[in-house]
C-alpha cells in the first residue's frame, strides 16, 4: 500500500468517525426526552457507532482510538445491561457526552500525530478510564475493568453481535467479486479480493480469531497464485467462501471452527450474480461449486461500494460547466424556435409565389385566346403575331415559324412569357420540396434539444448532489451546546430543526457554523427569558428556538426565530447615543432597520455587564464578518415581547430554476417564479388608494401595489423614449409576490414567459445591490437581473426609489461623519473603487488618493483618517517613500498604515516592517480578513 492509498483510507476513516461520533451524541440528547424502547435502540446503535469505531482504528494502526473506543463501548454495555434505562439520570448522560468529546479529541489528534502518544491524548484516555471506573462503582461490578487496549478477547456477545451485522456484508462483496468477475479485466477483481482478503485477515486479528484467519488465507494464496484463470478463481473462490460462511455459522452457534477437506468442482460457467442481502439465520452451508441460495426478500445495498476523491475545485468547474450547458441548451431551443418561425414563413411566401405563377400562366392564355377571338382570319394572326414581336416565340420544333399554316387552336404557341411563367411555377415546386425537407429538419431538432433538456436535467440533478450535504451537518451540534447551556444559566428551552434534510452546499458548512452557534447563544441570553418572567407574561415556562432551512428563488433561507422578549429599538437609540456614535436628534431619525444594523457593528451590545454568554459586542459581528465571507446576508426582524428572527441568506452554488420574465422600464427582469404567489390583469378602476400608496384589494385584504421600477435602481443613462408607467395602462399586468416579509403587488409593463434560468451570484469583490439576487444570460446573450424578493417586499416605497435614496443620504451626514475616516492610496482606479465600495458598505468614511504625492498633499491641508491603506508600486511616490514620510512627520506619526500590495515576497514585507507599517495585506485581498483587522488597527491609533 502506497502513500496515496494510506492517506485515502485515513480521510475515509476520519469522515467516518465524525458520522459515528455525531450520531453517539445526538442519540444521547434524544434519549433525555425518548421513551424507554427509543432510549434502547438509542443505547444499541450508540454501542454499534463506538464498535466500529474500534475496529477501523484498530485496522489502520489507531491504538489510542481502538482503545478510547473499546472502553466507551463497555460503558454503552453497563449503560444497556445493568441500568433501568426508563429512570435514566441528566448526569449520565452529561458524563457520557464527556466520554464523546474525549474520543473525539483522540480521534483527532491520533490521526494529526501518527498515534503517537501525547500528553493530552494520555489525559483523554485517563478521563474515559475515569467515566467507566464511574459506571463500574455506581452500576455494579460484575465484570472485571477493561484495559484500554486492543489486546483484550472479545466477549462473545460483541463476537456474535460483529459476525451477525457486520461480516455478511464482506461475504456479499466477496460473492459478487466471484461472480461477476470479467475474463478480459481479472486483474481488477483480483484487486478488490485482495481488499476483502484484508477486511477479513484484519478482522480475525483484531477479536483474536487464528482459525478463522486460517480459513481467511486460503483466499490470499488463490489470488497470489500464478497463472490463475478466471474458472479456477471462480471454483476455488466459491468453496472459500462457503468455508468461510461455514466458520461464521459456528462462531455464532459458539462452537470451535471446524472446517473439513474440500474438493470444489470448476463449474462449467461463470455463475450468475446473486442478489446481495445479510444473512440474519444462517442456512446450513454443504460443500458445494456454486454459491448458496440467499433469500432476495431483505435487499441492501453493498457498503463496500467503490469511492474516489475528486479535487474540490474541479467539482467546482464541473458544475460551473453544467450551467453554461444550460446555458448553450436555451440558445438552441431559441435558434430551434426562430427555425420553425423561418419555415412558416418559407411556406407562406411559396404559397404566395405559386399563386403568381398561376396568375402568370391564366393571364398569358387569356390573352392568347383573346388575340384569337379578336379577329377573323389573318387579323387575329397579325395580332399574334405583334404579340410575338414583343415575346417572340421560343424557336422549338413545336412553336416554330415552319408551322405557321396551323391555327393556334391546332398548335400550341410558346413565348418567352410563356417559359418565364413555367420557370417561376418550377422554382416555386423545388422551393416547396426544400421548405418539406427544412420542416422535417427543424421537427427531428426539436426533439434532439428536448432530449438533450431532459439528459442536461438529469445531468444537473447528478451533479448537484455531489457538493450538497443535509443542513442537519451545520445544526447537530447545536443541541449539545443548547443543553449546556441550559443546566449552567438554569433556563427550559427547547431547540426545534425544521428542514433538517434542506441541502446546501458543503462549502458553506464552516461558514455557517459560527454564525448558528451565535445566533444561538444571542436567543437564549438576550432572548428567552427565565421561567418566572415569562410566566408572568402569559407564555409557557420552556421557551423555544426554531432553526428553519428552505429554498427559495435561487438561494438558501435560513431563520433563526426565538419566541422570547425581543428587541427593544427605543434601547438600541440610547445606546447609540452613549457610545457616542450619534446624537440624541440623529438617533431620534433612525428607522427600526437602521437601528437593527448596529447590532452588527464591532464592540456594539445592549447588554449592560460582560458575562461568558454576551456584552462583548463579538456575537452578531461575527455572524455577518463569516457571512460575508460566502456571499451571504443577514437581516433582522423582531417584535417586542414577541420575539425575534435572524434571516440568513445564501447564495446556491448553481442554482437552475424556473422564472418569470417580464419587462419594466425598457429592461427585461427575470423573477424567480416559487415567490410568485399569482398574476394578475387588472383595470385601472381597480386600483385604490389610501394616501399616496396605490393599494390592491386581493384575497379579502389590501395589499400595497407599486411599480417595479420604483423598486429597482439604475446607475445607468435613462433611454431616448420615456418609460411607460404601467398604472396608466387599460389592462395593468400584476404579479402578487410572497416572501417572509408579507404579501407585495408589483405593477410592469409587459408579461414575456416563463423560463428556466441558470442563477449566477455577483462574484467578489463586487457587492449584492439591493433587492438583485444575481443575473442570467438568456440564449441570445443578454444578461439580466434576477430579483430578490425578499429585499424589494420589506423595501419602503415613495414616488421614487432614487430620489427617497439620494434624499435620505443627504438628511444623515452628521452620523456618518462620526465613523472612522480611511485614507486609500492606490494608482489603480478599480482598485480605489472596489476597496472603497467595501469600506463604505461597512460604515466607514473612505477618502482616496491616486499616489504617495496626492496623500501627503492631502494630510498635509488637514486631512483627519484613522487608517491609511497603501499600495507600494505607485508613480511620482510609492508606498515606502510615503510610509517613510508618514512616521517622520510629527502630525501624522501615530497613523496606522495597511500596505495593500501584490507584492507577497519577504523582501518586501521585511521592508515594510521596518519603516513602520502596522499591517501587511496581499492582493488579491480577503474582505473578511480586511475588515476584521480594520477596527483593531483604529483602536491601535487611539491608544
Amino acid at each position: 500500500m502506497n502513500d496515496d492509498d494510506l492517506n485515502e483510507l485515513i480521510d475515509a476513516f476520519t469522515a467516518e468517525c465524525e458520522e459515528f461520533l455525531q450520531s453517539m451524541e445526538t442519540n444521547l440528547l434524544a434519549m433525555e426526552a425518548a421513551g424507554l424502547k427509543e432510549r434502547q435502540a438509542a443505547v444499541k446503535e450508540m454501542f454499534r457507532a463506538a464498535h466500529s469505531i474500534k475496529g477501523a482504528g484498530s485496522m489502520l494502526g489507531f491504538q489510542n482510538v481502538s482503545a478510547a473506543a473499546h472502553t466507551l463501548e463497555d460503558c454503552f454495555v453497563i449503560l444497556r445491561d445493568r441500568t433501568d434505562l426508563a429512570a435514566l439520570e441528566p448526569t449520565t448522560v452529561s458524563v457520557l457526552l464527556q466520554g464523546v468529546d474525549a474520543l473525539k479529541k483522540i480521534t483527532i489528534e491520533s490521526v494529526q500525530h501518527s498515534d503517537v502518544t501525547t500528553p493530552d491524548q494520555t489525559e483523554n484516555l485517563e478521563a474515559i478510564a475515569q467515566i467507566f471506573d464511574q459506571f463500574q462503582a455506581k452500576y455494579g461490578n460484575s465484570e472485571p475493568s477493561p484495559v484500554p487496549t486492543v489486546s483484550q478477547s472479545t466477549a462473545p456477545e460483541t463476537l456474535k453481535q460483529i459476525f451477525e451485522h457486520q461480516v455478511p456484508a464482506l461475504f456479499n462483496r466477496l460473492e459478487t467479486e466471484l461472480s461477476q468477475a470479467p475474463e478480459a479485466d481479472l486483474a481488477t477483481s483480483v484487486t478488490a479480493l485482495n481488499q476483502v482478503y484484508y477486511q477479513l485477515s484484519g478482522l480475525a486479528g483484531m477479536l483474536q480469531l487464528p482459525d478463522f484467519g486460517k480459513v481467511a488465507a486460503a483466499l490470499r494464496d488463490l489470488i497470489d497464485s500464478p497463472n490463475l484463470t478466471l474458472q479456477r478463481l471462480q471454483s476455488e473462490g466459491w468453496a472459500i467462501a462457503q468455508n468461510l460462511q461455514t466458520a461464521r455459522q459456528q462462531i455464532l452457534e459458539g462452537r470451535a471452527i471446524d472446517i473439513p477437506d474440500i474438493s470444489p468442482t470448476p463449474p462449467h460457467s461463470p455463475s450468475p450474480p446473486l442478489p446481495l442481502s445479510p444473512i440474519s439465520t444462517p442456512p446450513e452451508i454443504s460443500p458445494s461449486p456454486t454459491p448458496p441460495e440467499i433469500s432476495p426478500t431483505l435487499p441492501v445495498p453493498n457498503p463496500q461500494r467503490p469511492t474516489i476523491r475528486v479535487d474540490l475545485e474541479r467539482l467546482t468547474e464541473l458544475v460551473n460547466l453544467v450551467g453554461e450547458l444550460v446555458i448553450n441548451r436555451t440558445n438552441l431551443e431559441l435558434q430551434e424556435s426562430e427555425l420553425r418561425g423561418e419555415v412558416k414563413r418559407i411556406r407562406r411566401n411559396i404559397v404566395d409565389l405559386n399563386q403568381f405563377g398561376g396568375q402568370l400562366r391564366e393571364e398569358y392564355d387569356r390573352l392568347s385566346f383573346a388575340e384569337w377571338r379578336g379577329g377573323n382570319g389573318n387579323s387575329g394572326l397579325g395580332k399574334l403575331a405583334a404579340a410575338e414581336t414583343e415575346f417572340p416565340m421560343i424557336a422549338n420544333g413545336k412553336s416554330s415559324p415552319a408551322h405557321a399554316h396551323f391555327d393556334i387552336l391546332e398548335m400550341d404557341r410558346y413565348t418567352e412569357f410563356h417559359s418565364t411563367a413555367a420557370e417561376v411555377i418550377e422554382t416555386a415546386q423545388a422551393i416547396s420540396h426544400s421548405a418539406t425537407k427544412l420542416d422535417t429538419l427543424a421537427m427531428k431538432f426539436e426533439r434532439s434539444t428536448d432530449q438533450l433538456r431532459r439528459i442536461t436535467e438529469q445531468l444537473r440533478s447528478r451533479v448537484m448532489q455531489l457538493r450538497v450535504v443535509s443542513f442537519s451537518r451545520a445544526v447537530d451540534h447545536l443541541p449539545r451546546a443548547l443543553r449546556e447551556m441550559c443546566i449552567t444559566y438554569d433556563k427550559d428551552v427547547n431547540l426545534l430543526l425544521v428542514g433538517r434534510d434542506t441541502k446546501i452546499d458543503e462549502s458553506l458548512l464552516d461558514a455557517l457554523r459560527d454564525p448558528l452557534i451565535h445566533l444561538v447563544r444571542n436567543a437564549f441570553d438576550h432572548g428567552i427569558e427565565i421561567p418566572e418572567v415569562r410566566q408572568a407574561s402569559g407564555k409557557p415556562a420552556s421557551g423555544q428556538i426554531e432553526i428553519e432551512a428552505r429554498h427559495q428563488g435561487g438561494q438558501t433561507i435560513i431563520t433563526v426565530a426565538d419566541d422570547g422578549k425581543g428587541i427593544d429599538p427605543e434601547m438600541i437609540r440610547r445606546k447609540i447615543v452613549t457610545k457616542g456614535l450619534a446624537t440624541e436628534e440623529q438617533a431620534q431619525e433612525f428607522s427600526i432597520a437602521e437601528l437593527y444594523d448596529f447590532l452588527f457593528w464591532p464592540g456594539f451590545s445592549t447588554t449592560e455587564g460582560v458575562s461568558d454568554l454576551s456584552g462583548r459586542g463579538v456575537g452578531l459581528d461575527v455572524v455577518r464578518t463569516n457571512l460575508r465571507t460566502v456571499r451571504g446576508t443577514v437581516k433582522v426582524d423582531s417584535r417586542l415581547g414577541k420575539g425575534t428572527s435572524f434571516i440568513i441568506k445564501l447564495p446556491l452554488l448553481l442554482s437552475i430554476t424556473d422564472a418569470l420574465m417580464v419587462k419594466t422600464d425598457h429592461n427585461k427582469i427575470a423573477v424567480p417564479l416559487d415567490a410568485v404567489e399569482e398574476i394578475l390583469h387588472i383595470k385601472a378602476s381597480e386600483v385604490h388608494i389610501a394616501g399616496n400608496q396605490p393599494m390592491l384589494w386581493w384575497r379579502e385584504e389590501f395589499i400595497r401595489l407599486v411599480r417595479m421600477q420604483d423598486l429597482l435602481e439604475y446607475s445607468v443613462l435613462p433611454p431616448d423614449a420615456p418609460s411607460p408607467d404601467p398604472l396608466t395602462q387599460e389592462e395593468i399586468p400584476v404579479l402578487v409576490l410572497a416572501s417572509t416579509e408579507g404579501m407585495l403587488a408589483v405593477a410592469v409593463e409587459r408579461l414575456i414567459g416563463q423560463q428556466e434560468i441558470v442563477v449566477k451570484p455577483l462574484p467578489p469583490p463586487l457587492s449584492k445591490p439591493r433587492g438583485v439576487l444575481g443575473t442570467t444570460i438568456l440564449g441570445d446573450g443578454r444578461v439580466v437581473n434576477i430579483l430578490d424578493v425578499d429585499d424589494l417586499v420589506g423595501q419602503p416605497v415613495v414616488n421614487s426609489s432614487i430620489a427617497a435614496v439620494s434624499g435620505k443620504v443627504q438628511e444623515m451626514p452628521a452620523s456618518a461623519s462620526r465613523s472612522p475616516q480611511i485614507l486609500v492610496v492606490d494608482d489603480s482606479y478599480t482598485i480605489r473603487q472596489l476597496l472603497s465600495l467595501t469600506l463604505t458598505r461597512a460604515r466607514y468614511r473612505v477618502v482616496q488618493a491616486k499616489d504617495g504625492v496626492d496623500a501627503l498633499e492631502k494630510l498635509q491641508n488637514g486631512l483627519d483618517c484613522s487608517l491609511a491603506i497603501v499600495d507600494i508600486e505607485m508613480p511620482r511616490m510609492d508606498g515606502f517613500e510615503l510610509l517613510r514620510s508618514i512616521r517622520s512627520t510629527q502630525r501624522f506619526a501615530k497613523i496606522p498604515v495597511a500596505m495593500l500590495t501584490s507584492r507577497s515576497g519577504a523582501k518586501h514585507r521585511q521592508m515594510a516592517m521596518e519603516l513602520g507599517a502596522n499591517q501587511y495585506f496581499t492582493k488579491p485581498y480577503s474582505e473578511a480578513q480586511l475588515l476584521q483587522a480594520i477596527p483593531k488597527l483604529i483602536h491601535h491609533s487611539i491608544i
